[in-house]
């Protein structure tokens, strides 16, 4: 171990070191068990580099092997599945006790790959007599030789609190075992540091093409300098292009405008059967890549030619089919293709204002050529308010109308294709039918269907009978204004939804064509619009929305209400004097003078009972969003702690005897009850993946009873966070520090119960998840301080 020092000390390196040495020793601390500060120190890297989106699912594994001589042979400290076994990320850790930045010797770096890699290669190759049984890792290495015809890439993640100046393989493979790329992912100290400080919290995509795919890629400069951007043409060859998408996934295509719409479509079939049996004609059949980068590095060659040697936070923008096709179409083994024969045109385009790129990529994929077409709808995929209406709706459960002991997610696609890419993800026909239970068809809303429902509530149905292209815009327009700042809340997403019920039950008052309907089906849309318009203007937008998210039905009162002014506005409509009903609809003039009839009105005696209360109106609306999502987290975490912790020790054995939970939920399973045996630190994705994974038990009618009764622990009270959470909220800045003060002058409070308070204000402050046993330990504090007359 060498320490280094330097006279250029970076001092807010120096500040990440202290600050991560004494989260490891306040971890530690407050651990019952007794766990080793490797393992803290790796489980509290894992959960900081599942929030940066770089994995997912991750679980604490320590695993050592040792021989005869007592050498190490194997080492993990760690593993994450994903669904559908594609892509594996193994965890191994290299950590000192100590407070100030060590470099990691490279003989230790070395050993680090060795004792790696030789566990993966025993576990893939079935070496199962290598790895004790009764450990942990034994699962997963069985869980690796079954899954490894699913296993495209694995990628070693080598943690450390040292600095790490050394480069792992770039090529490696395991002898026999040519088509599983192994990846090695380096996060020393000094890149977590800067994962910390990086804008959005998140590592950008770094290539090195002349060291990674063996080539660089000759390009022509745009002749004249830009103050925004600098843009490149280049021929990039298939190869590259699939070792790419092998390397990364759908990681490169995070700013792209659709998911990849699988190889059933004309177009992509097409591509398909090019790469097969033209590839020489790819490149004129192909519109070519769109592509930004942050940074690119570019040299002249030994022929005068300018090439591209490394680009930093590439993203492809448009052409993200024309990738994943290549790839996909390669790794068919019966199939073979060349794929040195193809090549693709690639427009790549460096935004270096960090600030202007999420507004001007939008745009580099609206003006570029693409094979699908994309619309307008498209463009605006990766707008913050339709990122935000997608976690919304991952993560608020309906109940079942049909059967209310059932939930099921409405699935907002914010890119095209999405559903059915998700649908295709599952394995198994089993599982894609539990997806569809989870996931209705008919609870499927678009982004253009999302315009529609709330520009009606908006009392905006002239903008909807525009028709979806044009309705859309001018709902993005006016959002883009009143989300400048906010973001929506889960109760705009249950609005939205609630809205979605009651367009489409009104849709069906309406009737179809030859089946009675109303009146003529051309103006239904129009009617149906304007009806709904009409009724949120007639009643002050009062109408319930909670009301119908939480029984997710349109009662039969105001159904019959619905219809007859469903009548009323179909009369209207077919009364002006004009040529078109469909254009007069487009116009403000018609909604302005359906506004000011007279001779309607509705029954206020039949509609009382489904608008809200003025009181219930500022409980709904009125809270603050932040608050809202921060007691929703606590809510259920108490979800999970409220059922004890005999009740995931026994779904540990449970899960395994019956099979009713995926691998990768079956980690959570076991995450959540290693954690609340030590009152640990339960992750935003542990809390909400154990609120999930209570949903699908209950979903199956699955007796919790019967669960604990498999436990073989004495019960442990479990500590109530929501009534913790709640008592610290009220202690205001000038109380915490009365707190500390009389516990420093008193000897109440240790100096390590005082870091823990010290620690906990912060995070309140910042609004970050609080582990069970800290918030226990500030509450006892609080409890010490009784005395001196602080009452909380």
């Amino acid at each position: 171990m060498i320490n280094v020092k330097n006279k250029n000390t970076d001092f807010e390196l120096e500040l990440f070191i202290q600050n991560l040495f004494h989260e490891i020793q306040s971890l530690v601390y407050s651990d019952e068990n007794g766990d080793s500060k490797e393992n803290k120190f790796t489980e509290y890297v894992m959960e900081i580099l599942t929030e940066a989106g770089e994995t997912e699912g991750v679980r604490v594994c320590q695993y050592i092997k040792e021989n005869k001589f007592e050498n190490i042979e194997f080492k993990i400290n760690g593993y994450a599945l994903e669904e559908g076994y594609e892509n594996i990320d193994i965890f191994i850790s290299h950590y000192r006790d100590i407070n100030e930045l060590y470099r990691v010797p490279k003989a230790d770096f070395d050993k680090i790959i060795k004792w790696s890699t030789g566990f993966i290669n025993a576990a893939l190759k079935g070496y199962l007599n290598e790895i004790e049984p009764s450990t942990e890792a034994y699962g997963l290495a069985k869980i690796l030789q079954k899954q490894k015809k699913n296993i495209i890439r694995i990628n070693i993640f080598i943690l450390s609190n040292g600095e790490i100046p050394h480069d792992p393989p770039t090529k490696f493979t395991l002898k026999n075992i040519d088509d599983i790329l192994i990846n090695f992912k380096v996060w020393d100290v000094e890149r977590l540091h800067r994962l910390a400080q990086s804008t959005g919290n998140r590592e950008p995509i770094e290539i090195d093409f002349e060291e990674m795919m063996g080539e660089v890629l000759p390009c022509l400069e745009m002749p004249s300098k830009s103050e925004l951007y600098e843009c490149y043409l280049s021929i990039v060859s298939g190869t590259v292009l699939s070792g790419l998408y092998r390397n990364y996934g759908t990681r490169l295509l995070e700013s792209n405008v659709r998911a990849f719409l699988q190889q059933t479509g004309k177009i992509n079939r097409g591509m398909r059967d090019t790469i097969r049996k033209e590839p020489h004609m790819f490149l004129p059949y192909n519109n070519g890549l769109a592509t930004t980068a942050q940074e690119v590095k570019t040299k002249i060659d030994a022929n005068g030619q300018r090439v591209i040697t490394s680009v930093k936070d590439f993203q492809i923008v448009n052409g993200g089919q024309t990738t994943a096709s290549l790839f996909h179409t390669a790794k068919n083994k019966l199939f073979p293709v060349d794929l040195s024969k193809v090549f693709v045109q690639m427009k790549l385009t460096v935004i270096k204002d960090e600030e202007k790129k999420n507004e001007t990529v939008p745009f580099i994929s609206r003006y570029a050529n693409s094979q699908n077409k994309v619309s307008e709808l498209d463009l605006t995929s990766n707008s913050p308010f339709l990122q935000r209406l997608e976690e919304l709706s991952q993560t608020t459960y309906a109940i079942d109308p049909e059967d209310k002991n059932k939930q099921t997610i409405w699935f907002f696609e914010r890119v095209k294709g999405q559903y059915k890419e998700a649908l295709n993800k599952e394995p198994t026909v089993s599982k894609q039918n539990a997806f569809k239970l989870k996931y209705p068809r008919n609870q499927v809303i678009i982004k253009s269907e999302v315009a529609k429902y709330i520009n009606v509530w908006n009392l905006h149905p002239y903008h909807v009978s525009k028709g979806s292209q044009k309705n859309y815009t001018s709902f993005m327009r006016d959002i883009e204004v009143k989300f400048k700042k906010d973001k929506p809340s889960r109760i705009y997403w249950e609005d939205l939804v609630a809205n979605a019920i009651l367009f489409n039950t009104t849709d069906k008052l309406f009737g179809r064509k030859n089946q009675d309907p109303i009146g003529d089906t051309n103006i239904k849309s129009h009617t149906v619009g304007y009806c709904l318009s009409y009724f949120h203007y007639l009643t002050n937008n009062k109408l319930d929305l909670g009301k119908i998210w939480r029984t997710q039905i349109v009662e039969e009162k105001l159904q019959q209400e619905l219809k007859r002014l469903l009548i009323r506005v179909y009369q209207f409509l077919n009364n002006l004097d004009v040529a078109l009903i469909s254009e007069a609809a487009k116009s403000e003039k018609t909604w302005n003078l359906l506004k000011e009839t007279k001779d309607f009105s509705l029954n206020m005696d039949s509609i009382k009972p489904y608008l809200i209360s003025d009181e219930d109106y500022k409980a709904r609306y009125e809270l603050n969003v932040d608050e809202v999502s921060e007691t929703k987290r606590y809510e259920t975490m108490e979800k999970i702690t409220s059922l004890g912790l005999s009740f995931w020790d026994g779904l540990c054995l449970y899960m395994i005897r019956q099979d009713c939970l995926s691998a990768v939920e079956q980690n959570y399973v076991f995450n959540i009850k290693g954690k609340l045996s030590r009152n640990g630190n339960l992750t935003d994705v542990e809390i909400e993946k154990g609120g999930m994974i209570i949903d699908i038990l209950n979903n199956q009618n699955i007796d919790f009873e019967n669960i604990k009764k498999l436990s073989k622990l004495d019960e442990k009270e479990l500590i109530d966070p929501i009534v913790i959470y709640n008592r610290l909220k009220l202690v205001d800045n000038e109380t915490w520090k009365k707190v500390i003060g009389l516990g420093e002058q008193t000897g109440k409070l240790s100096f390590k119960e005082v870091s823990v308070i010290k620690t906990v204000m912060l995070k309140l402050k910042k609004q970050e998840s609080i582990d069970l046993k800290r918030l226990q330990i500030v509450n006892d504090a609080l409890n010490k301080m009784k005395k001196f007359g602080i009452k909380i």
